[in-house]
């Protein structure tokens, strides 16, 4: 008999609840009844019903939205960013080698399709714990994905005890390298994937005349700052679109949202043939 989404990740979390602590007193946690995580000073945590946990104090409001997600997983669904997950998958697989049961979680992994690219070539002891802000993202990603372990929490406080991780994703997403720090094994990774100037220069240049995005501070010289043995390597190509995914190219970047629904109409009308990925993959090792 196949097990429901939520008892495959209850299973996940029991094995796993030493990885975790209570958001609001920081006390350990435990999995009862295959339904609810409950930390020693009895704060609960029901398990949704695709096998998610909400595990952030408060409520939150943020612009990403369920079409947003939507959009994104057609995007990445299409091999928009196939280059770019072999090579987060390299840098994983040749950290995690010697490792029996790495840990790797995706902070800020929206609707799941990168940590589930990257999980998928792990082996299969490896545990993946997908974390984002955005409950309709987290949604999504246990709906697509199970076999992860997927929780709505808060990047500045995140629920996981000190030095239980080998690896942390973040991908285009907002960091806090104190936390990450902090949750690191002694050697843990960080992979952080930044844009670099040509990234989605076609949009930039059909919604903001070319105009790049301004940086307060080089993202490289700040990592460094937090992390040790820093390198990088830069990853640009053309990727040729097919028919239909300008649209949800545009509903899912942050760079097309202050844009009039009249300009993202004439900009559908005209089409676009390719788009240009230009990131920058940053490794550094835990101080």
């Amino acid at each position: 008999m196949k097990l429901s989404k939520k008892m495959q990740s209850a299973q996940l979390l029991d094995m796993n609840e030493e990885l975790f602590k209570c958001p609001i007193c920081s006390s350990g946690i435990e999995m009862v009844d295959h339904k609810q995580l409950v930390c020693n000073n009895m704060h609960t945590f029901d398990l949704a019903k695709t096998g998610y946990v909400n595990l952030a104090p408060q409520a939150h409001t943020t612009k990403y939205d369920r079409s947003l997600f939507e959009a994104r997983a057609e995007v990445m669904g299409s091999g928009f960013f196939s280059p770019v997950l072999d090579k987060l998958c390299s840098i994983v697989a040749d950290h995690v080698e010697s490792i029996k049961q790495p840990v790797i979680l995706d902070a800020g992994c929206g609707e799941g399709t990168h940590l589930s690219a990257i999980h998928s070539q792990m082996k299969p002891e490896s545990v993946g714990i997908g974390l984002d802000l955005a409950k309709e993202g987290i949604a999504a990603a246990s709906k697509a994905y199970p076999g992860i372990i997927w929780n709505v929490a808060d990047l500045a406080a995140m629920p996981f005890q000190d030095a239980q991780i080998d690896v942390i994703l973040n991908v285009l997403s907002p960091a806090n390298y104190g936390e990450f720090n902090r949750l690191l094994k002694q050697g843990g990774k960080v992979v952080k994937v930044v844009p670099e100037t040509g990234y989605l220069q076609e949009l930039r240049e059909a919604f903001y005349e070319g105009k790049p995005q301004k940086e307060e501070t080089d993202p490289v010289d700040r990592f460094s700052e937090h992390f040790e043995d820093v390198e990088t390597e830069r990853i640009t190509y053309k990727f040729a679109l097919p028919e239909g995914l300008l649209a949800p190219l545009i509903r899912m970047t942050p760079l097309t949202w202050n844009a009039g629904d009249e300009r993202v109409r004439e900009v559908l009308s005209v089409g676009m043939n390719e788009i240009t990925i230009d990131l920058r993959a940053i490794v550094g090792t835990r101080r």
